[in-house]
Order: structure tokens, then sequence, then C-alpha cells
């Protein structure tokens, strides 16, 4: 197998402003920027997708050893928004169609990391979690696999809009645990839900919130949210002056916190 398949992708100029060009109806002016860093890991097994002109953004977090959870990372960001730019369509979609295409998207990437675990049995635990935001007309449709999350910063308040799918998340749901106990709990990086070559467990379930002027966005792997609480994302994304600002500060801060694992953000707003 290529080395090259497993190396990440070149992504482009982190800061880029564009509109909708791809849906009838309302449409929305968007900047974005992104960044990914290895953290306290030798390799990177994240990576991130974003683009402007069709308003979708995703941050996938790999797993599965370093080569593995790479090459599934860099399978997810390429097929996912590949297979949804094609398949969406360029009439204002039905939300069933959003939802029927994204899954179809997430399918995609998952059977490509069927095929090549066959082919390659090393390959065979490869897998990835993901938190993806897509912006069509006003509204903005979210979802997340796993444990990535996505947050929505609006005037002063900042809101968690993903529930991690892990198996700490569970037992709080449950009464288990505390929300205080699950955030050091040895468990809390269980995932009860992956993109893998052993497929979905969960289907990705979209959420949609309809969209202000200066909403700002975070998607982001779990390696930031494991050594930012919400209150300090909050605090740094208020007081940035603009969404490589808001980037360049909350992979700084999770790195002064010396980060255990890989970290990766892209930040948009409205």
């Amino acid at each position: 197998m290529s080395s090259s398949i497993i190396q990440q992708r070149s992504f482009p100029p982190l800061t880029t402003r564009n509109k909708s060009q791809h849906h009838d109806g309302p449409s929305v002016d968007v900047y974005s920027a992104g960044d990914s860093v290895a953290g306290g890991r030798e390799y990177n097994e994240d990576r991130y997708h974003r683009c402007d002109e069709s308003q979708f953004y995703l941050v996938v977090d790999g797993m599965g050893g370093h080569r593995g959870g790479a090459l599934a990372s860099q399978i997810a960001v390429e097929t996912i928004p590949q297979v949804w730019s094609h398949c969406i369509g360029s009439q204002t979609p039905s939300i069933d169609r959003i939802q029927s295409t994204f899954h179809e998207a997430v399918l995609s990437a998952s059977s490509e990391m069927s095929a090549i675990a066959v082919a390659h049995p090393g390959y065979d635990r490869m897998g990835c979690t993901l938190g993806a935001a897509i912006i069509i007309g006003n509204r903005m449709y979210f979802t997340n696999v796993g444990d990535c999350r996505v947050y929505l910063l609006r005037g002063n308040s900042l809101s968690l809009l993903t529930k991690d799918q892990t198996l700490v998340q569970g037992m709080v749901d449950s009464a288990i645990l505390t929300a205080s106990q699950a955030k050091t709990h040895r468990w809390r990086h269980i995932v009860t839900n992956s993109v893998s070559a052993q497929g979905l467990q969960q289907p990705p379930t979209l959420k949609s919130i309809e969209i202000q002027p200066r909403d700002r966005v975070l998607v982001t792997s779990d390696g930031m949210s494991d050594e930012l609480s919400r209150a300090e994302i909050e605090q740094i994304m208020v007081r940035c002056d603009g969404v490589q600002d808001c980037v360049n500060q909350l992979i700084k801060e999770s790195e002064h916190r010396n980060a255990r694992d890989n970290v990766t953000c892209v930040v948009l707003e409205i």
C-alpha cells in the first residue's frame, strides 16, 4: 500500500470566505479556519475538511494504531465530502434528503475502510470518530459520531450541541456517574460509536439549528475538549478577533495544558 495514502492531506489556505453556491433559497457568508497538531502524540491521526463554497465542515479523529487511524481519517475526510457534494444536488434539499445523503456518505467511508481491511488484515481495526457542521440556507445541520464535538457561540454564551457517544456518557445518562466523575473516569475514552472497517454501531443523526449573524461554530476532536472546559473554550472564543485567532488560541491553550492527544479544530463564523 502506498505510504502516500496515509500522509496528512495538504489543506487549502487556513482562512477563506465564501457564499454557498449549491443551493437555492437564503444563503449566508461564512468565514472559516482550521488547524491540526500532534499534541502529546508522536503521530497525528486527526484530519479535518473545510470548504466555504459547499459550507461543509468536518473534523475526524482516527483510531486503530497510528497507521490505521491516520488512514481511516484520511478516507473519511476525502470520501464523506466527495459523496455529499456528488449526491446532495443543486436544489435546496429536504430534511430527509439531507439525512440520507450524509448517512450514505458516512457509509461509503466505512465501506472503503472495510475493503482495505479485507485486502490488508493489519488494518482491520481502523476507524474514526467525527464531528460535522453543514450550512444549508439559514440553518446549520450538525452531528457527531463518537466523542468529537460541535459547539455554538451565540453572543457571549457557548453551548455544546452534540452529546458524546461514549461509555461514560451512557453511565451519566443512566445516573451511574455524575458529569464530574465522568471527566476523570478511566473509561472516558471508550467510544460506543465510530466509523470503522466493521461498519457503524449507530447511524449518524443530523440535528439542525437556525443560524444568526455573528454566530461562531467550533467543531473539534476530543484532544481539545479533554484539556479545556466549556467555560474556558467560551472565554477564548468570546475574546478572539476572528476565526483564525480563535483557532490559534484554542490550539495554543490546549498545548499549554500538555495535551495528551492530537488536537484539531475548525471554527466558522456566520
